[in-house]
């Protein structure tokens, strides 16, 4: 019972945080739950509810056909601002509220891998400082996230029954995702590769390619369908042109073919991207949180002071949990997970990479850092 009580307590704190910084973000800072990209997202869902169409209009006035985007974002606004009528901070308080269903959707991912990492897990996600910032900005962040961790819980039970049940519902989580945020449109190609090592271990060779076989038609299949409306609409054969725009644009892969003539004649190639991947890195997994949203300087020197702390406790699980994964198919799928968001966002947004490119991994990193602390503690009782 005192077990118990002590993590209701410490689930109940984590939402009294959330709620205290919805509450004060409303009061305090109204216009920081809009950041650049929020407009459109709006126009697209006003569009969407009032022409049932994915388009938003261009310099001249003129409604054009979104291929920039995916249209999951846009299309939850417009049932919920549009279709239904809510308020958009009725809006941004359910965003909060799939930010703590995550929570424990992770538990139930990790409890299915092993029980004693199912708590830390909860607990890391629920503290974890992007994800209660940006479940209160209008952008496709929270729900992105949600909708993988949706992924990783049904793949996990995949992986642990081996049906094609929770196969099927993993690609489709997958392909929900996919539509708010194109950036995993790659995964289901390299969650293919995984399912048929993984079968192999786990059932035959035969039946593992057929479950990947499966699992890449139901992705790609239902990617296809936007894609040929894109076509059919602008002749344009994309599911998103972000996915080919961004890693051109900001992207690390051609990033030293831009660089100052007088500069690429001085460096190596090899240590040039060495050195830049290095920097994306570390902007990427260790950035604390944006608290200047709130405009408030007291709150932003108390979310450094704590958030920093934080962010080293995790990253000490996770070091330790990939040095300790071995042949464990469920940690090597969460670190496959977590390695294709890193390459994604470095590839993809280069120098604009930070803590809000972390947030989809969360629930994944969760998951092995407690792990890792599961190790240590293990330790810590064998030497007791």
């Amino acid at each position: 019972m005192t077990d118990r009580s002590r993590f209701f307590k410490i689930i109940a704190i984590a939402v009294i945080l959330k709620l205290f910084l919805f509450v004060f973000l409303l009061s305090n800072a109204p216009q920081g739950r809009f950041q650049n990209d929020s407009a459109d997202y709006i126009e697209s869902a006003g569009v969407i509810s009032s022409q049932g169409t994915f388009a938003r209009a261009g310099a001249d006035g003129v409604l054009k056909f979104d291929l920039h985007r995916a249209p999951g974002y846009a299309f939850f606004l417009a049932v919920l601002h549009g279709a239904i009528g809510l308020p958009l901070n009725a809006v941004i308080f359910i965003q909060v509220l799939l930010g703590l269903l995550a929570a424990w959707i992770t538990y139930k991912a990790a409890f299915c891998i092993d029980s004693r990492i199912a708590f830390l897990s909860t607990v890391i996600v629920l503290y974890d400082p992007p994800v209660s910032i940006y479940s209160l900005i209008i952008l496709s962040e929270l729900l992105f996230f949600f909708l993988l961790t949706c992924f990783m819980y049904a793949f996990v039970r995949y992986l642990k029954e081996k049906r094609i049940i929770q196969l099927v519902g993993s690609a489709l989580f997958l392909v929900l995702a996919t539509y708010v945020r194109p950036t995993s449109y790659y995964l289901g190609l390299v969650l293919g590769v995984f399912i048929v090592y993984a079968g192999i271990r786990l059932v035959t060779i035969k039946k593992a390619i057929m479950h990947a076989l499966i699992f890449v038609c139901i992705v790609y299949g239902l990617f296809g369908l936007w894609e040929n409306r894109n076509y059919k609409l602008t002749g344009t054969k994309t599911f998103a042109s972000v996915i080919q725009t961004n890693p051109d644009g900001f992207g690390l892969q051609k990033s030293f073919s831009k660089l100052d003539p007088s500069i690429r004649q001085k460096t190596q190639p090899v240590v040039y991207y060495a050195k830049t991947f290095s920097k994306y890195f570390l902007s990427l997994m260790t950035r604390p949180g944006q608290f200047k949203y709130f405009r408030s300087t007291v709150l932003s020197a108390i979310g450094k002071v704590l958030a920093y702390p934080w962010m080293i406790f995790w990253m000490a699980g996770i070091i330790i949990g990939v040095s300790r994964i071995g042949g464990n198919i469920y940690y090597q799928f969460i670190l496959l997970m977590i390695g294709y968001f890193i390459a994604a966002s470095i590839g993809g947004a280069g120098f604009h990479v930070g803590e809000r490119f972390r947030v989809p991994m969360v629930s994944f990193i969760a998951v092995l850092s407690a792990y890792g602390w599961s190790v240590i503690y293990a330790k810590k009782e064998k030497r007791v």
